[in-house]
């Protein structure tokens, strides 16, 4: 009999230190993941504060110590931002097509030179004029509010300005595919749409498509601002990378300097080659 209850003990005494073993190895583990954890907090916090240093810095040798090694031409630069290299590249706004002045000509010439054919860029072309303006009838190959139940939409077109291009995606005859074609040749922050001295070909090649061509929704306006669209991506250790995009101008001739953000998308931020939010967080101004 007290040979048994020793047996007995013995195997409490040894199931309690397995226990307590187990224990030892999840706390020292839940230790380890959030010094981890505070460890890519604090470099995220590092490399995000260099990409928006060097928006600012690209910004002001641009617009305001005229550097010409730094131009809007797309071409991928490096700086630093203290001990951060930050990697850079810059391209004009008034490059691209702006949904809210783009007249029907050149709307479909664009949707045709990102390879849709002509009915769906008189469609779309259509589709997007009737969301932009007022009134309750389509135009033709449009798409007002009944054309949008009868797709079994829940919505109809504002009949106001676009707010972002990413409002696009909402547009009846859009698809996700399309929008990712037609998406990096549109704007909403310029006063109008490019002439042919803009440095995206796809631009140019419909700005000639739609030269000529008869123009339903009123004469353009020209650009005045100088908007810079600017790509960072903030290098850390090992992979960790840190990216944005955000447009920006500037007022250097005010009492106080002042880089103005108009828009931002913060991108993926990678560490150890691992995706972790931000992702694709866009903020307008």
């Amino acid at each position: 009999m007290r040979q048994r209850q020793r047996g007995f003990t013995l195997l409490i005494v040894l199931w309690t230190m397995g226990l307590l073993a187990l224990l030892g190895t999840r706390i020292v583990a839940a230790g380890r993941t959030d010094t981890q954890l505070a460890d890519n907090l604090k470099q995220e916090a590092v490399l995000a504060a260099a990409a928006d240093g060097a928006v600012a810095d690209v910004v002001f040798r641009m617009q305001a110590a005229r550097d010409a090694r730094f131009q809007a031409d797309g071409v991928a630069r490096e700086i630093r931002v203290g001990q951060t290299p930050v990697r850079v590249r810059v391209t004009a706004e008034t490059n691209r097509v702006n949904l809210n002045t783009v007249s029907a000509p050149l709307l479909r010439a664009l949707v045709s030179e990102i390879g849709g054919s002509p009915a769906l860029a008189a469609r779309l072309a259509a589709a997007i004029l009737d969301w932009r303006t007022s009134g309750i009838t389509a135009r033709a190959d449009g798409a007002k509010a009944p054309q949008y139940r009868a797709a079994g939409r829940d919505y109809g077109p504002p009949g106001t300005p676009f707010q972002s291009v990413d409002e696009l995606e909402f547009v009846l005859g859009m698809t996700p595919a399309l929008f990712a074609r037609m998406e990096p040749h549109l704007t909403v922050l310029t006063d109008g749409d490019p002439d042919m001295s803009t440095r995206d070909p796809v631009v140019a090649r419909a700005l000639i498509d739609a030269a000529g061509m008869a123009d339903d929704t009123g004469s353009e306006q020209p650009a005045t601002d100088q908007l810079l669209r600017i790509s960072v991506t903030a290098m850390g250790p090992g992979q960790t990378r840190y990216s944005q995009v955000v447009v920006a101008s500037a007022a250097f001739r005010n009492a106080v300097p002042q880089v103005e953000i108009l828009w931002r998308k913060r991108a993926s931020l990678m560490t150890n080659g691992l995706v972790q939010a931000p992702s694709n967080q866009v903020e307008a101004f």
